[in-house]
C-alpha cells in the first residue's frame, strides 16, 4: 500500500476535479481523511482478524461499497462544508476509492477486496509500479525514504499535475468568459 501521506494527496488532489469557488478547508481535509480511513482496518490485527478475512487489511474497508457508504456518511453530516451533496458524495467517493485503486497497484500484499461484500475476491490491477509501503513507524526507515521517493514520483507528481491543469483550465475558461462579456 502507498504511505498514508500520498493516499491524503491524492485524495485532496481529486477534489480540483470537484470543487466549487472557495471551498472551505474542510472540503479538502474530507478528501484527505476519506482516502486514508480505509487503513484503520490494520487495527484488526490487534483484535486478532487475519489479514485475507474480510474485516481485515485491504479488505471491505478498501471497497467501493465502503467507499460510496463512508462518502455518503461524510457528504450529508455536513462535515466536508456546505455545497451541493450530490457532487460533494461524488468527490469523496472518488478521494475513497482511489485508496484501493492505489493498493491494487502495489507490489505486493493479498489484492484488494474491491467488490466486497459482493465478491471476496483479492485484486491486483495489471500495472504495479508501487512499492508497499512499511506499516507503522517502520515507514520512518531507510526503505520507508526509498518508497516515499517512488511515491513522489507516481502519485505526488501527477497530483500536481491534475493540480495545475485544473487551475490553468479554470483561469482560461474565466479570461474567456470576461473577454465575452465586454
Amino acid at each position: 500500500m502507498p504511505s498514508a501521506f500520498s493516499h491524503a494527496v491524492a485524495g485532496a488532489a481529486l477534489g480540483t476535479l470537484f470543487r466549487r469557488p472557495e471551498p472551505p478547508a474542510r472540503f479538502w481535509l474530507a478528501g484527505a481523511v476519506c482516502s486514508a480511513v480505509p487503513d484503520l482496518d490494520v487495527l484488526g490485527r490487534g483484535l486478532g482478524i487475519p489479514w485475507g478475512h474480510l474485516l481485515g487489511h485491504r479488505g471491505i474497508t478498501h471497497s467501493f461499497a465502503f467507499a460510496a457508504v463512508l462518502a455518503g456518511i461524510v457528504a450529508w453530516s455536513g462535515v466536508a462544508g456546505p455545497g451541493r451533496r450530490g457532487t460533494l458524495w461524488l468527490f469523496l467517493f472518488v478521494a475513497t476509492a482511489s485508496h484501493g485503486v492505489l493498493d491494487a497497484m502495489t507490489d505486493g500484499g493479498s489484492g484488494v477486496a474491491l467488490l466486497a461484500p459482493f465478491d471476496s475476491t483479492r485484486y491486483f490491477l495489471p500495472w504495479r509500479p508501487l512499492p508497499v509501503s512499511p506499516l507503522g513507524f517502520r515507514f520512518f526507515s531507510a526503505y520507508g525514504l526509498e518508497v516515499f521517493e517512488q511515491e513522489l514520483v507516481l502519485i505526488w507528481l501527477p497530483a500536481a499535475a491534475l493540480l495545475g491543469l485544473t487551475w490553468a483550465s479554470r483561469r482560461l475558461r474565466a479570461r474567456h468568459g470576461s473577454a465575452g462579456a465586454a
